[in-house]
């Protein structure tokens, strides 16, 4: 019985070895591997003709803008508190569902303390989300590209939930 385990022993010593000297191989031929040799053997003929063709791709009026909407939420009274508010992100929640409901394509992010971002590929419906950003009661301002747009025409934000007055009915010749 000595002897099987004698020779398990040196069946054990002798993989050990072998598996040191292929590790020490693998090593030694990363480092002395010609790599600039494999790169001038690359055979990139035809590359530069399929990267110039795409550019003859035609697109037929299908350009896609995105535009982001900055909307502005006060939190505790102060925008620079509770970035991980969960009144906050259950906001953010109502809103997508609203506008998922509206059939908006808009996407919403949480960017900052108070901040959403909206982002959204279609253009035309960038005065309609303002409008639908400005009704919100949370929201103070919203910022659209480089300006700054606040509830009831106002000039400044709403720092009250009670001064913001209710909205005026529009008739049918302001829509």
């Amino acid at each position: 019985m000595k002897i099987y385990y004698f020779f398990l022993l040196l069946t054990l010593i002798h993989v050990s070895c072998n598996e040191e000297e292929l590790a020490y191989k693998k090593a030694k031929d990363i480092e002395t591997h010609d790599f600039q040799k494999d790169i001038e053997e690359l055979d990139l003929s035809g590359l530069e003709e399929d990267i110039t063709s795409i550019q003859d791709i035609a697109y037929d009026n299908n350009f896609v803008y995105t535009t982001q909407i900055y909307v502005y939420v006060r939190i505790d009274n102060e925008y620079n508190k509770y970035l991980t508010h969960l009144n906050f992100i259950k906001l953010g929640e109502i809103y997508m569902s609203e506008l998922d409901g509206a059939m908006l394509p808009v996407q919403l992010k949480k960017t900052g303390a108070g901040i959403y971002t909206c982002f959204y590929q279609n253009k035309e419906i960038t005065e309609n989300l303002a409008n639908y950003f400005l009704a919100r009661k949370e929201i103070d301002f919203i910022k659209v590209d480089f300006d700054y747009k606040y509830p009831e025409g106002r000039n400044t934000p709403i720092t009250s939930v009670e001064l913001r007055g209710e909205l005026e009915p529009q008739t049918s010749d302001e829509l």
